[in-house]
């Protein structure tokens, strides 16, 4: 997928965790979270959320895209993708779903989850570079995607 002279590789697609029937699995972690501080969920913690994984092999940074066919929904940078999404994006952690938590992270799996539930296929790509944030910056802004705007 080549963006703006930029030549993005495609990495796999995204295939949240499935029960033994096949029907993908839908996790609710905030009521794992003690909440001695009795923080409100953010505007996103209330879920439903999934659980993937992308392959350990992409531990560079870059610049990453979420797309469903040839639209682009979602533009994101980081140091390490692999770990981004593995540990981020893929896996809610239970404190991110109140207020100070990883908010991004529940937005982007909730709306992942919804996506495949309504039977998307989502792919991620990946343009490696060490100049993520002004290539994120850039493609953000000229293509202003769904998944980028709140």
């Amino acid at each position: 997928m080549i963006i703006d002279s930029h030549e993005f590789g495609y990495v796999c697609d995204i295939e949240p965790s499935r029960d033994a029937s096949g029907s993908i699995q839908k996790f609710m972690p905030q009521g794992q979270y003690k909440n001695r501080r009795n923080l409100s969920l953010n505007r996103h913690g209330s879920g439903p959320f999934c659980k993937f994984t992308i392959p350990n092999s992409f531990q560079a940074c870059g610049v990453y895209i979420l797309a469903i066919g040839d639209g682009v929904r979602y533009v994101g940078e980081c140091a390490n993708l692999s770990s981004r999404f593995n540990a981020g994006y893929g896996n809610i952690s239970p404190r991110n779903c109140f207020q100070g938590g990883q908010e991004t992270n529940c937005r982007l799996n909730n709306l992942l989850c919804k996506e495949v539930l309504n039977g998307f296929h989502i792919s991620l790509w990946f343009f490696r570079t060490t100049d993520y944030k002004s290539v994120e910056a850039a493609l953000r802004s000229g293509l202003k995607p769904a998944w980028n705007l709140v």
